[in-house]
């Protein structure tokens, strides 16, 4: 280990050096010194060449990979036209190193290239100074035949992606890879940055899995930071802890070392942060205040950890910081007209109509920035830890009896591996006969409804206790949030098919959706036009129009007549959308898109349902056979995913989006002429509990109807349910291979 330690440092050494002192060494010579010492170097992983017998019939095997990372800051004097300033200078070095065997055509095909920015230069000029935020990666590939022979890949013919003068996004193609070979690559990278925001946990946040789609052999981890950096580390789920020393300059050395990392046949609903070992270590120089929540000090236990980000939460609860609490109460309050309706109205009324208003204030206003990114506005989100904190001081106000709730995603580290403050979020539970929820998520999020996300997942119960405007106190309990049943997230497809008489080898498709719960939220991201969602917001609060917020703003005052162009523009923008999520239903380019609708927007409680229609011809689906047509009537519900055979076989839990059920309705018009054939074949049924499915085909008339539909049970199921769910996930597949023949009459 010292040994690997020595060459790791002496290339960190020479990398700052090479920074510092030879500036006008051009890309192509750095990347040639950078390759020179990766590749000078006798770590004995990185020469192995055989692959254990017990391995020989796994898709690829890694035999080493490496990662380093060093951070060196400096502090440096800007002069500029009248003044000086100072500012620090963040250096930070990374490689990731890695040797593997390619076994299989699927393996060559995920080695085949090497993606990556090449060259980020965000620096900017203030006045005479110049404030560098540069970021350089350099790489490198050679493959070793199986006779031994080695051939450096060539990387200047990469292709250029991107190619503009500060930004630069690259592809290296390995074109002499083959099954049998092995791949030795690197990707080093430089980043130099003057942001005065650089030096924080949150931007040296460093995160690995230590389980992978193809089995490691060994695995090396190691990072450098200075003396008085405050480094703070979580090693999760069982990873090994690390190595802590120091040089003799006194900077702290962390390194684990790993051999046979776990291996998962794909990333298929599993949640990396709960079923695997993973370390996460960060650093700061400047940020000492924040050490008591830093986490990951020697001896300290996760409890610790999870107590310290708390109690930054609780200590939020300050009123006096956060005065505009009150806005939200005098708004409800002028909704009802009067405190005394307030109180005559049915609770969850209220709490709706609370909820509404604060999601219209935070969701319905806009920066000047916006106005330049139209098409990224449905997607923000509400910072939930904020507003749950002054949406509990309203609620204090209005004497309601609730909770504050803090949360982990399922699809992240769970409340006993919390990390960073961002590692969690926070919601209100109102205690009325039924438990309220406000979640503080997107715009499509509804009243009382509960992400998936968090569905199902343990949470802290806070009681706040207002003591005085500058302190809250807590009592804390448990509890767990309850999981949708599959009724409650649903789509439901009525989709009308008929062969054009001009060509009946295209289809005309006029579909209708319906969506609900989970399953609406990003069609309604995707589909709606900004404009009708911020229309929604402020109708459901009672609030000002956009006109007017725009020139309450002093930002964006200014800016009105671009704003609504630019939501004008978005809004003509429909069937662009609409042709996105057909090509992504279908798998396929549609033509003659027309017709398309939204029928309802879904976006409140009251009328959850989110509709629309649309109307398209698409190809590719019906081959002609003599006088005959087949139809891949399968296609016509869409796409399901089909299990490779690596997946048929599984030992981790099972995390699913959501519990979630299917309904599709194929109306297919049999052409004047011909007889439909192939409905027997059609019929299938699979039950079992995890979840069902079932098909079938009836003709009257000459109108073909096909009823599909599927239901999964449960968001989570137990690998022991893995065989079951298969039996569910491959009747679903395999109904996209049924066919039906239109026979020509004789």
């Amino acid at each position: 280990m010292k040994k690997t330690l020595r060459l790791l440092f002496f290339f960190l050494l020479f990398a700052v050096t090479a920074g510092a002192q030879n500036n006008n060494q051009t890309y192509a010579e750095k990347a040639a010194e950078i390759q020179k010492e990766v590749w000078g170097t006798t770590v004995p992983e990185f020469a192995a060449t055989t692959v254990p017998a017990n391995l020989s019939n796994e898709s690829a095997v890694v035999f080493a990979k490496s990662f380093s990372m060093q951070r060196s800051l400096t502090n440096k004097f800007k002069f500029m036209i009248i003044t000086a300033s100072s500012t620090t200078r963040v250096l930070k070095l990374t490689t990731f190193h890695q040797r593997v065997k390619i076994n299989d055509k699927s393996a060559l095909e995920d080695f085949s290239t090497i993606s990556y920015q090449k060259r980020l230069d965000e620096s900017v000029h203030f006045m005479s100074a110049k404030f560098s935020k540069i970021h350089d990666t350099y790489i490198g590939a050679k493959i070793i035949k199986p006779a031994g022979k080695q051939i450096i890949v060539n990387t200047s013919e990469e292709v250029l992606i991107k190619n503009e003068k500060n930004d630069q996004v690259s592809k290296l193609a390995i074109s002499d890879l083959q099954v049998g070979d092995i791949l030795d690559y690197y990707v080093s990278t430089v980043d130099i940055s003057e942001d005065a925001n650089a030096d924080n946990f949150t931007d040296n946040d460093q995160v690995f899995v230590l389980a992978g789609e193809y089995p490691v052999l060994y695995s090396s981890y190691d990072f450098q930071y200075a003396k008085k950096d405050i480094v703070k580390h979580i090693c999760a789920n069982g990873a090994p802890q690390f190595d802590v020393s120091t040089n003799s300059a006194g900077d702290q050395i962390y390194s684990l070392k790993v051999r046979n990392q776990a291996k998962y046949s794909s990333e298929f609903w599993i949640s990396k942060f709960r079923q695997f070992p993973y370390i996460e270590i960060s650093s700061s120089h400047t940020m000492g205040f924040v050490k008591f929540v830093s986490g990951g000090k020697a001896g300290e236990s996760a409890a610790e950890r999870l107590q310290a980000n708390k109690a930054l939460f609780e200590g939020a609860f300050v009123e006096r910081e956060l005065p505009y609490f009150n806005d939200v109460v005098d708004r409800l309050k002028k909704y009802f007209d009067g405190k005394k309706n307030i109180k005559a109205a049915p609770l969850d009324s209220v709490m709706k109509v609370l909820y509404n208003i604060r999601k219209g204030m935070v969701l319905g206003s806009y920066s000047k920035d916006d106005v330049g990114k139209v098409d990224e506005i449905n997607y923000r989100r509400m910072a939930a830890k904020a507003n749950t904190v002054i949406m509990s001081m309203a609620l204090n106000d209005l004497k309601i009896d609730h909770d504050v709730l803090l949360v982990c995603s399922r699809n992240s580290n769970t409340l006993d591996n919390i990390f960073n403050y961002s590692d969690f979020d926070a919601c209100i539970r109102i205690n009325d006969t039924k438990p309220l929820y406000m979640f503080f998520d997107d715009a499509t999020t509804h009243f009382n409804e509960i992400p998936q996300r968090f569905q199902g997942e343990k949470v802290i119960v806070l009681t706040p206790k207002r003591e005085s405007g500058t302190k809250y106190s807590f009592t804390e309990g448990t509890a767990v949030l309850p999981v949708m049943a599959a009724a409650a997230n649903t789509i439901n497809e009525d989709i009308r098919v008929s062969l054009l008489p001009a060509n009946m080898q295209k289809l005309k498709i006029q579909r209708l959706v319906k969506q609900t719960g989970a399953m609406r939220h990003d069609d309604q991201l995707n589909l709606l036009p900004v404009i009708d969602i911020d229309n929604a917001l402020m109708e459901l609060s009672k609030s000002e129009k956009l006109e007017k917020r725009l020139a309450e703003n002093p930002e964006t005052k200014k800016l009105r007549d671009d704003f609504s162009y630019a939501f004008s523009d978005d809004q003509s923008k429909a069937v662009k959308k609409f042709t996105a999520e057909i090509k992504s239903q279908y798998e396929q380019e549609p033509t003659q898109v027309a017709d398309c609708k939204i029928i309802s927007a879904g976006l409140d409680n009251s009328s959850p349902v989110f509709q629309y229609s649309e109307s398209f011809v698409l190809d590719n689906l019906v081959k002609k056979a003599g006088n005959n047509y087949i139809i891949d009537a399968g296609k016509l519900a869409g796409s399901f995913y089909k299990l490779e055979e690596k997946e048929r076989k599984r030992t981790f839990d099972v995390y699913m989006p959501c519990s979630r059920s299917f309904k599709y309705t194929i109306s297919i018009a049999v052409p004047q002429g011909y007889i439909a054939k192939g409905l027997e074949e059609i019929a299938a049924k699979k039950t079992n509990k995890t979840g069902s499915f079932s098909s079938e085909a009836t003709l009257n008339g000459n109108t073909l109807t096909i009823v599909m539909t599927r239901v999964y049970n449960n968001n989570f199921e137990k690998a022991e349910n893995w065989a079951l769910l298969t039996e569910v996930i491959d009747a679903s597949s395999g109904f996209n291979t049924q066919k039906i023949l239109l026979e020509k009459k004789s």
